[in-house]
């Protein structure tokens, strides 16, 4: 790949690397939800676009050491911003937090649910 791709070739790559990472995720951890937001949800592609994921899902590690567990899981190839949040925290933050409905839930696509 170029040091400047095309968005379309950006778009492919995001793409492939966030398949990846669903069949990971739902294999692995069996999250509750997967959540993609920003620039790949949205469709407005740039060459240094990244994947932005929500993932929530059981757990009692600390914040910190959950994102490194996944990060672990799942190696990313391209940049990637990951948040990770219990069922619980996600539910607050959406009650809280502007960011949260206006861009994860409203603008977002949910790529999985757990039984859905």
């Amino acid at each position: 790949m170029s040091w400047n791709p095309s968005p379309q070739e950006r778009r492919r790559v995001l793409e492939e690397e966030l398949q990846r990472f669903v069949e990971i995720l739902r294999r692995e951890i069996n999250p509750e939800r997967i959540i993609l937001f920003g620039s790949l949800a949205t469709g407005e592609i740039g060459p240094w676009s990244d994947i932005d994921l929500v993932i929530v899902m059981r757990t009692d590690q600390p914040f910190i050491e959950r994102l490194h567990t996944i990060r672990r899981l799942l190696q990313p190839r391209v940049a990637t911003d990951l948040l990770v949040y219990t069922p619980e925290e996600f539910e607050q933050l959406a009650r809280e937090r502007p960011f949260v409905r206006e861009e994860i839930l409203a603008k977002g696509v949910l790529l999985y649910a757990r039984g859905g």
